[in-house]
Parts: C-alpha cells; sequence; structure tokens
C-alpha cells in the first residue's frame, strides 16, 4: 500500500511540472549552448544568482534576449555541469579532467559567478568524488569479470597492493578501498553476477621482502557455455521482458503504450489524459538530462538498452539517476549480466554464421568437402587438391576464414562441438551435411562433406 501512495504521489509530482504554463519554462543561452529548464527548478536554490533572478518579485528586473530566453555570456561547457546541480543537487563533475573539457578552475569560475555556494559544493565534490572512485574500483572489477566472462574464461585472480597492472590507475588507493569496504563489495558483486553464480575469496597477505600488506582475490563464476546450454535456443538473444509495443497506439512525441509501469506509461494512460497539458499539440516537456534520455527512449521502444559498462558520455550513476526519475526498473543484476551473457552467445552465434557462410561459399564452387586446421592462433584449410583448386582455396581464406575468431572458434569447438554439429547439419539437412570432428594436440580437425544430389 505504501508503495502505491509512494508510486501515486511521484507520478501527481512529476506530472505537475507539465502542468506549468509556458511562463514557466526558461531558455537559458550559456555563450551560445541553450539549456531548457523551468522557473521552480532554479528558484529550489533561492540563494544563488539565477534562483534570486526568477523569483516573482524580480521579474521586472529581468530581461528576455526572445520571450523565454535569456543569455549569459559564460563557459556554456562549464555550465551543463551546474545546470545538473540544479537538476539533482549533485554536482556530477568527473575529477578526472581528462574525461572533461572542463577544468576545476574554470568549473569554480562559473560557480562563484552563479553565486553558488562553494563550500556546499565543496562537500558535496568531495562526497561524489569518494564514491566516484570506489564506483570505478567496482567498475574496473565488472569490467574484469565481463570481460574475462565473454572470454570463456571463468576464474579471475588479482593481487591488490602488489602493482596489479589492470588496478594502476589506483595508485595503491585499491587496497585502502578493499582494506575498509571488502565485505561491502563483495555483497554487491556476488548480487549483481548472481545469474553468472558469482563467488569471492578474498586473503589479506603480507609481503615481507617488499615489507607492505597486499590483498589476493579470486573471483570465480560459472561457465559461459551453460548459459547456452540451459537456453532452448542459442540464438535468442536477451533483453529486458516487456510486452511488445503496440504500433496502432495514438502517436505522441513519446509512444510509452507498452511500459504502463513506468512514469510515462502511468502518465499516458486514457484514463489520466485529463491531467494532460501538452504545450504544442503532442509536445511534453521533462526537465531532465537528455543525452541519458536516449537510453530510456531505447528502453521504451525495444524493451533493451545498448548502454554498456565502457559508456564514459554517460556514466551509470547519471543513466540511474533518470532511470529512477521515470520508474523505470533498473537493476545492475540485470544490465551486467544480460550484456554479458548476450555477449557470449553473440560470439557463439557468429562462428555459426561463420560455418553457414563457409559452407554457402563451398556451393558456390561446386565443392561438396573442406577441411579445416583449427588452432588457438590460426585457422587453415587443408588443400589436398594441389593447384587445381587455388583460386577458389584462396577466396575462401580470405573472405570466409575471416569471419572466424581463432582463439573463441577453438576453445567454443572445444565446450561446444556437438551442439555446432547438430546446428549444421540440421541446417542443411538437404546436403546430407557430415561432419567428422578430430582433437588433436594443441589443434582440432574438421572433416565437413556434403552431397548436392537432393538440390540439383
Amino acid at each position: 500500500l505504501q508503495k502505491k501512495i509512494y508510486k501515486k504521489h511521484m507520478f501527481i509530482s512529476h506530472t505537475s511540472q507539465i502542468h506549468l504554463s509556458m511562463s514557466e519554462r526558461i531558455i537559458l543561452n550559456i555563450g551560445g549552448i541553450k539549456y531548457e529548464t523551468f522557473r521552480s527548478t532554479l528558484t529550489a536554490q533561492p540563494e544563488t544568482l539565477l534562483g534570486k533572478m526568477f523569483r516573482d518579485q524580480n521579474e521586472y528586473i529581468k530581461n528576455s534576449v526572445n520571450g523565454n530566453e535569456y543569455f549569459f555570456n559564460r563557459n556554456g561547457e562549464a555550465f551543463y555541469y551546474i545546470m545538473e546541480f540544479y537538476r539533482t543537487g549533485k554536482l556530477l563533475w568527473p575529477i578526472e579532467t581528462k574525461k572533461s573539457q572542463v577544468t576545476y578552475q574554470q568549473l569554480k569560475e562559473e560557480l562563484d559567478y552563479f553565486q553558488i555556494n562553494k563550500s556546499k559544493v565543496c562537500s558535496l565534490l568531495i562526497s561524489e568524488t569518494t564514491k566516484s572512485t570506489i564506483e570505478r574500483f567496482v567498475t574496473i572489477l565488472e569490467q574484469l569479470i565481463i570481460s574475462h566472462y565473454v572470454n570463456f574464461d571463468n576464474k579471475i585472480s588479482l593481487s591488490v597492493g602488489n602493482n596489479d597492472s589492470r588496478l594502476s590507475q589506483f595508485k595503491g588507493c585499491d587496497f585502502d578501498i578493499l582494506n575498509y569496504m571488502e565485505h561491502q563489495i563483495e555483497k554487491y558483486l556476488v548480487e549483481t553476477f548472481s545469474e553468472l553464480e558469482l563467488k569471492w575469496e578474498c586473503q589479506r597477505s603480507y609481503d615481507y621482502y617488499h615489507n607492505y600488506p597486499f590483498f589476493e582475490i579470486e573471483i570465480t563464476f560459472s561457465s559461459p557455455f551453460e548459459k547456452i546450454l540451459k537456453s532452448e535456443d542459442a540464438q535468442t538473444h536477451i533483453g529486458f521482458t516487456q510486452a511488445p509495443i503496440n504500433i496502432s497506439e495514438e502517436k505522441i512525441i513519446l509512444n510509452v503504450g507498452a511500459r504502463s509501469n513506468t512514469l510515462l506509461g502511468t502518465m499516458f494512460q486514457d484514463r489520466n489524459k485529463s491531467m494532460l497539458h501538452p504545450i504544442n499539440g503532442n509536445e511534453y516537456f521533462f526537465d531532465r538530462n537528455s543525452e541519458a534520455f536516449y537510453y530510456i527512449m531505447e528502453y521504451y521502444q525495444t524493451g533493451k538498452t545498448t548502454w554498456t559498462i565502457e559508456t564514459e558520455k554517460i556514466p551509470y550513476k547519471q543513466l540511474k539517476e533518470e532511470f529512477d526519475y521515470f520508474q523505470i526498473p533498473l537493476e545492475e543484476s540485470i544490465v551486467l549480466c544480460s550484456l554479458a551473457i548476450e555477449a557470449v552467445k553473440n560470439k557463439y552465434n557468429n562462428l555459426i554464421l561463420a560455418f553457414e557462410e563457409l559452407i554457402i561459399q563451398c556451393c558456390n564452387y561446386l565443392r561438396n568437402n573442406i577441411e579445416l586446421e583449427i588452432r588457438r592462433g590460426n585457422i587453415r584449410i587443408i588443400n589436398k587438391s594441389g593447384d587445381r583448386y587455388k583460386f577458389y582455396l584462396e577466396d575462401l581464406q580470405q573472405f570466409c576464414l575471416s569471419k572466424f575468431t581463432f582463439s573463441e572458434t577453438y576453445i567454443i569447438l572445444d565446450n561446444m562441438e556437438n551442439h555446432v554439429k547438430d546446428h549444421l547439419i540440421k541446417m542443411f539437412s538437404d546436403l546430407g551435411l557430415k561432419w567428422e570432428f578430430t582433437r588433436a594436440y594443441g589443434y582440432h580437425k574438421i572433416c565437413i562433406s556434403f552431397s548436392f544430389k537432393n538440390v540439383l
């Protein structure tokens, strides 16, 4: 009941913003870069320049450029972080200047100009920076887990505080992070990657020769092949399970008919139409991060998000802020595990497609057999026909074998050869395809043969 009341309250509070009159919408032109917001967003910080400027009692002193547009001859790129401060109450400026075109000095000058309390901002920045350092450390662990998983390696060994190159950017503070938060990090990763059955072992050790402590970490998780085998169809992509969008829905700027459990889905239900007040026919304005909304719109359209953990333009915490605002359930375990599992399935699918294309090209040359030698470092066609079919083999080598990823092909066949075989025999049943697979020391040998008598 409390959840229902809270959701109703959130819906009313969010939709009340849409009811605001056009005079409430403000365009801030900062050095040529335009930001659109609500007056109430600015006046929520009444001690700041913009908060004071847009108070009702100061209406007479403002001079707009064009209706509701106001120009400031300031740094438009730095103002991005100031605008986010007004919207979220957080300072999301990245401490690593290489990730931002805006330096701390530039940001500080703009904060001074717009009369934003420096001690308050400094406190926010310290808090966000500390959290960011821990988040970056956890993000690297997430990346390592996903990277190992999609490369069919289900074990990671780390030496933290002992100059592990994979954690070099932390310059020793990785040890301190684990020293303070090892149990919290373990709990988070185990829960986040529960679908991968992740296990975490961390032990504190001491290097007596160099005279410093370090942590030894071992992370293990289930084999990616188990997930493929458990799937009824290995070529089915993983996404967020949602009902398909009804294309007959009334078209508005946001087509959200199938996501009724979200803010926008609730807003545009028939029973709530009386509460909606579009700005211009069918346009609705939200004072939110437009770049992050790309991924939200993608979710509404497809039920999936293509955001990846390496995305630098929109950090995960910003994305999560927007998903929370629009009441979209975004769970780390769903996002990260889905990305990892789907990547593994894509590699399996790509191998299947490469074999299919190879067989089709053989048919194109009316060749009814091919032999392959597959090693971790290369794949080659075994030529038993001499120079007679030299050009045909060169074409296959150039255009078909290039589709195979050597090490992945070797590993997938090592674990799933029977499944690849069964798929190809079923796929090319008209050819009566036969598959012979031989494991040898350091390589696999495959002989594929078929007949054209049923197709010619």
